[in-house]
């Protein structure tokens, strides 16, 4: 039989879990196996499969983590016509039923057997991986595969970037500098923003997005007043669009009073806390707030290479340490508790 290795977790909890040598997927005929060059780690979703007793709310376990990854085609079904063996590609991790109320109405994202690589189905952190045809893309030459790792994210972006619903020359804000704050800024600063400010308190990762031409606002953690009063000299009436990339019940909270009338703050980020928001519905009344919130994607890859190919995201700036698979959980302390850390990648079959 043949074998190869992978990042197993049986159950949640480091200790059971391990890099082993498993079988060989074995690939249907409308499925393409992928020899995984890059696969990044989600800070969020990894670090839940690693902590006993959490895992990831639509984990199935046992099972291979890893819903961002990008290689070669090593094998395709007989019925793939499109892709043939050493094709670079990236995969969209989603899986949909196809059949129920939200499918039927191209609304998959609302799925409610939503299946995703990494989650319930066997990801990239791997050597190699099994994908459905239809969720294959091709990543051009000049397209790092560090960079097409990050296909998933970016996709996540561009949906929350739909529901900003941006107008032109509205004032933008992106809550946070991690690697989706750095995507979104990226992304929005394309959007027809007049001014996209991106507000964080790690200045080296501001600086990053200063290099992506983004403006940027150092905040203080201990006093959000200095960054709303530094806000207020950029937007002296308010920002018409917020997104927040932090999680942050204060950040959230604060946030809103940095809105114009009729502005509106998207909640990008899954607030892990389980914490609740406070609105004040009076000033939700009178100035007509929005609060509203963007879960995954669903169908945005192809967009997602295309932002990747033509420069609208740099995604190998956000790429800041790099491991082999066998240092996985090296790595994935690095990232959990260097603030530092951006995005680490990981290399399952290094060249």
């Amino acid at each position: 039989m043949k074998m190869m290795k992978a990042l197993v977790y049986d159950k949640p909890g480091r200790q059971y879990s391990g890099i082993r040598n498993v079988p060989y997927p074995s690939c249907g005929d409308n499925e393409i196996i992928i020899r995984v060059m890059s696969a990044c780690i989600c800070k969020g979703v990894e670090h839940a499969h690693d902590q006993e007793g959490v895992g990831t709310d639509l984990a199935v376990y046992p099972v291979i983590p890893g819903h961002e990854f990008s290689g070669y085609v090593e094998e395709v079904g007989k019925n793939v016509t499109v892709f043939k063996k050493d094709d670079r590609v990236c995969a969209d991790n989603t899986e949909y039923c196809g059949n129920c109320y939200y499918c039927r109405k191209e609304e998959s994202n609302y799925c409610p057997v939503f299946g995703s690589l990494g989650h319930n189905i066997d990801g990239g952190m791997a050597e190699y991986v099994r994908v459905k045809k239809e969720k294959v893309f091709a990543i051009p030459d000049h397209v790092s595969f560090n960079a097409a790792s990050l296909g998933e994210p970016i996709a996540c972006c561009l949906h929350a970037t739909d529901i900003c619903n941006i107008k032109y020359g509205d004032a933008v804000a992106v809550l946070g500098a991690g690697p989706n704050g750095l995507i979104l800024a990226q992304l929005l600063k394309h959007s027809g923003a007049a001014d996209v400010v991106i507000i964080a308190g790690t200045q080296s990762k501001l600086d990053i997005a200063e290099q992506c031409g983004i403006k940027t606002v150092l905040m203080d953690r201990n006093d959000y007043t200095v960054h709303e009063k530094k806000m207020k000299e950029i937007f002296p009436i308010g920002i018409d669009v917020i997104v927040d990339a932090t999680g942050s019940v204060q950040m959230v909270e604060h946030a809103m009073k940095m809105l114009k009338k009729g502005g509106k703050l998207v909640q990008y980020a899954l607030v892990h806390s389980r914490e609740l928001v406070k609105m004040d519905p009076m000033l939700m009344f009178n100035n007509e707030l929005t609060y509203t919130a963007s879960f995954c994607q669903s169908h945005n890859f192809g967009r997602c290479v295309e932002a990747l190919s033509d420069g609208r995201v740099n995604g190998d700036i956000l790429i800041t340490h790099e491991y082999s698979l066998d240092n996985y959980y090296m790595a994935l302390d690095e990232n959990v508790n260097n603030r530092e850390v951006i995005k680490v990648c990981i290399h399952p079959n290094e060249e």
